[in-house]
């Protein structure tokens, strides 16, 4: 709850401003993830978010009835933690790409 708070503050509505403040979201997505802390504080918080949504993922197709069996029960390990890398890895590219100077 606390990474959607400051996502909103720092991402959305420009309340705070670890790289200076703007009117572009651009630039306020740029100059936040500059900061190495910015990503790492970004990271742990996806993190979380990644293990929240793998299990996410897995209990609601359990609860669709689709573990009927163990072998069932590895694929959708298997797919759960997939999706939640993807997703997880997905949302970790434009910080570290803002932070390796991939994007400026």
């Amino acid at each position: 709850m606390l990474f959607v708070v400051y996502h909103l503050l720092h991402l959305t509505w420009n309340t705070i401003a670890p790289g200076g403040a703007t009117d572009s979201p651009y630039e306020r997505v740029v100059n936040g993830f500059e900061i190495w802390w910015v990503v790492l504080s970004y990271t742990i918080a996806l993190l979380a978010v990644g293990f929240h949504l793998r299990h996410g993922v897995w209990a609601a197709l359990a609860s669709l009835g689709a573990n009927t069996s163990q072998r069932r029960r590895r694929q959708l390990n298997m797919l759960a933690t997939l999706v939640a890398v993807v997703v997880t890895l997905g949302f970790l590219l434009p910080p570290f790409a803002i932070l390796f100077g991939l994007v400026g």
